[in-house]
């Protein structure tokens, strides 16, 4: 199914943003498809439409569109158009929540930002916020002995957790940060995780080449309730980490 149009995206990208202008269309065209928005199968719209929508060069969708190619999650027909590929299998593992946020990170990060922003119709949708809620947008950069282990980009409900940017969020782990400051606690999460080629921005960031193993995670944390307190979207060097599932 062709997709002739696209709601209006010119608001994702932040000209002021430390994240390139490709990996933020990459960030957005990947949440569209591992949301559902585009189903496999769907022919994306044109290069000049993302353009258009975007309002960003040809060389810049381009280069997003050939990232998302080699992760599997397009795929390009010669002479025809680009289409969304189906989805990969999925397993599923029960494991503790307090067990499944074990990482073995430094307590500490480098903020990269943190934002407070109107969200897209992606993130609001995932999160089920209304219509005039605005998220906190946090890019952190995770270390084990100092030396970077994941780039991780969380968003949080800005009514969960108002002033964030005035916290010290450069010393600890982010859930201690939230139960210390605004006593907000998670019941659950749950957790997809696949292989990955991180582009170049991530790769700069881990101080790694575009060919080195990494893990992509998604993670939604939910509160008593039900309410989604937390979604996460990161990157973690395979080479220094693996992940431990324990079936009983």
């Amino acid at each position: 199914m062709a997709l002739t149009a696209v709601p209006d995206t010119s608001d994702v990208i932040e000209a002021d943003s430390f994240a390139p202008r490709y990996h933020q269309v990459f960030q957005d065209l990947d949440l569209r498809i591992r949301s559902g928005k585009w189903l496999p199968g769907d022919c994306i719209p044109s290069e000049a439409e993302l353009c258009k929508q975007y309002g960003v060069s040809r060389g810049t969708i381009q280069r997003a569109v050939r990232d998302l190619v080699e992760q599997g999650l397009l795929r390009r027909e010669r002479g025809r158009a680009t289409y969304v590929c189906s989805p990969k299998l999925e397993g599923s593992v029960l494991a503790s929540y307090q067990e499944s946020i074990a990482r073995p990170h430094d307590a500490g990060a480098e903020v990269i930002r943190c934002d407070l922003v109107e969200p897209s119709d992606e993130i609001r949708r995932i999160m089920a916020l209304g219509k005039r809620e605005k998220v906190y947008e946090l890019e952190r950069l995770r270390f084990v002995r100092d030396v970077p282990l994941s780039l991780q980009l969380s968003y949080l409900p800005a009514s969960l957790c108002p002033d964030l940017e005035n916290c010290e969020l450069g010393d600890s782990h982010l859930h201690d940060v939230l139960q210390r400051q605004y006593d907000v606690a998670f019941l659950k999460a749950e957790e997809y995780l696949e292989p990955a080629k991180p582009d170049a921005y991530v790769a700069g960031l881990l101080r790694i080449s575009g060919d080195h193993p990494v893990f992509f995670v998604e993670r939604l944390s939910y509160l008593f309730g039900g309410r989604v307190g937390e979604f996460r979207r990161a990157y973690m060097r395979g080479d220094l980490y693996r992940f431990r599932i324990e079936l009983r």
